[in-house]
């Protein structure tokens, strides 16, 4: 099997699974699907001039919140999504035809249990995928004022400080004072 085409259909497994359960996407499976390619596309940015496996790179990228299309209550996903990434998407997985020591590399990224550089990549991804997303940034920040979860908003905002790569750093900060902007925040 072809790079491109393991990608692809993490691609498409993605966006079947927040089709089907769209109940952590704020009801619309659009917003996390949009999410999971927007941190793909911002890990492939920020790996520019690192070393790593770039397929393992964009896979864990794309199934880094599969997890909340776990099947369970909102408070649970909320706290606990990332133990379900592997359990959501590990029989996909099996059908990409992935090396054994990729596909390795895949289960502990999603898992949170690497220190990878991918890993690493993946985290500063994450959140300035979050940041870049205007739609995104505004329903979290409803939900959380509407659920009084100030510590959450708080954890989003202090993921800018713990960028690890001066890249992320670069990409993310007009798109991160944008939204503390947007969400009347500052600094």
């Amino acid at each position: 099997m072809m790079k491109k085409d393991s990608v692809f259909l993490t691609r498409n497994f993605v966006k079947s699974k927040f089709m089907k359960n769209p109940h952590y996407s704020f009801d619309n499976w659009v917003v996390m699907y949009a999410h999971s390619l927007n941190v793909e596309k911002m890990a492939v940015k920020i790996s520019k001039g690192t070393k790593c496996d770039r397929q393992v790179l964009s896979i864990g990228s794309l199934l880094h919140d599969i997890g909340k299309t776990y099947k369970t209550d909102k408070g649970t996903l909320h706290k606990h999504h990332e133990d379900f990434n592997l359990v959501v998407s590990e029989n996909f997985l099996g059908t990409l035809g992935l090396d054994k020591k990729s596909l390795d590399k895949i289960k502990k990224i999603i898992s949170y249990k690497s220190k990878s550089v991918e890993m690493r990549i993946i985290k500063d991804a994450d959140a300035i995928a979050f940041y870049y997303d205007k739609r995104l940034n505004m329903l979290f920040l409803n939900w959380a004022r509407r659920n009084r979860l100030g510590d959450a908003i708080e954890r989003k905002l202090r993921k800018f400080d713990k960028l690890r790569f001066e890249a992320s750093r670069k990409i993310g900060k007009p798109w991160f004072e944008r939204m503390k902007k947007d969400w009347k925040i500052n600094s």
